[in-house]
């Protein structure tokens, strides 16, 4: 396992409890892991508390100072559960610096994530870093329309906060296929300052899809900035609407990213058409620049040989998006 770093000197944590690696005391006192390459990592992440959100949707409060006094809302970290294990991307919901908390929310998809699903409160996350991600300091625009689908809700709350926070008048919209695939009611109508549900079957609030429900508001409402996050579809129904309008439209993106940063080239993206890395360049992005189709190519498939690929991407300038683009 190598040493990492990042644009924001991300934390990097190792859990203790695995053999072959030994306990150090730094001058400030935090714990530190020393492996046998004599490579140092910061230790170590707690699970402080845990809740079910819905049907395997799942969060985690973890204790995580430096991270939770650095993040910027709208970043992202990368959770390994346990030793030689996946790392998968997640966003920072929420920070509480006082405590040292940030808190994750995942659907458990796959092997990796239920894997973290099933760790219980007090136990220890092998290894978390970051926080990674570019995100454009939120300013006060007027009007703000928030719209996400399903899980990516808690890729939005942040972004909801800070452009509320930035003094703006946000509106969220929040689309699910049912009433139990919508998460974070309370947190959202908090964060705005109204809230438009949205589910397919018609079981909660208004029927139809969210897109539908961002078409009438622009009709409605003087909207100065749409951002959007969840499904592609939505994203690219809605960066079409916007377009029209001659709208600005932000969205953020979550494709399968194997390293966070810029190593592998796994979570590259077309933008203007130009090969870019979520994990570097994004995950936020011009919506009305983003290549939808690449970009649900990338979200529903993983290539073969993804991370298999030598040399280092730093910018756009990179040797792996240049061989990309080729």
């Amino acid at each position: 396992m190598g040493e990492f770093s990042g644009i924001s000197k991300p934390q990097f944590a190792v859990r203790s409890s695995k053999k072959g690696f030994n306990e150090l005391r730094t001058t400030n006192d935090e714990l530190r892991i020393q492996s046998p390459e004599n490579k140092i990592f910061i230790s170590m992440f707690t699970i402080i508390n845990k809740q079910i959100l819905g049907k395997e949707i799942k969060r985690l409060d973890i204790e995580a100072p430096q991270i939770a006094r650095s993040f910027q809302p709208g970043q992202f970290v990368m959770v390994c559960s346990e030793q030689g294990g996946k790392w998968i991307p997640l966003t920072i919901v929420e920070s509480d610096t006082r405590r040292g908390i940030i808190s994750i929310i995942f659907k458990e998809t796959g092997a990796a994530t239920r894997l973290l699903g099933t760790l219980p409160i007090q136990d220890e996350i092998f290894a978390v870093s970051g926080p990674f991600g570019t995100i454009r300091k939120p300013t006060q625009v007027g009007v703000v329309v928030c719209v996400t689908t399903g899980v990516a809700a808690a890729q939005i709350l942040p972004v909801c906060r800070a452009y509320s926070r930035a003094g703006n008048k946000v509106i969220g919209v929040l689309g699910a296929g049912t009433k139990s695939g919508l998460i974070l009611e309370p947190q959202m109508r908090i964060a705005c300052h109204r809230v438009v549900f949205t589910t397919e079957d018609g079981s909660y609030q208004r029927r139809g899809k969210a897109a539908s429900a961002v078409k009438e508001l622009l009709e409605k409402e003087d909207v100065h900035l749409v951002y959007s996050a969840g499904d592609v579809e939505m994203m690219r129904d809605v960066a079409q609407m916007t377009a029209r309008k001659d709208i600005p439209n932000l969205i953020q993106v979550q494709t399968v990213i194997s390293c966070g940063r810029g190593i592998c080239g796994s979570c590259r993206v077309k933008v203007d058409h130009q090969m870019m890395l979520t994990c570097e360049d994004g995950p936020e992005f011009d919506g009305h620049k983003m290549d939808y189709e690449y970009l649900k190519h990338r979200m529903d498939h993983v290539c073969r040989h993804d991370g298999e690929h030598a040399g280092a991407v730093r910018k756009t300038g990179g040797f792996l998006k240049k061989l990309f683009e080729g």
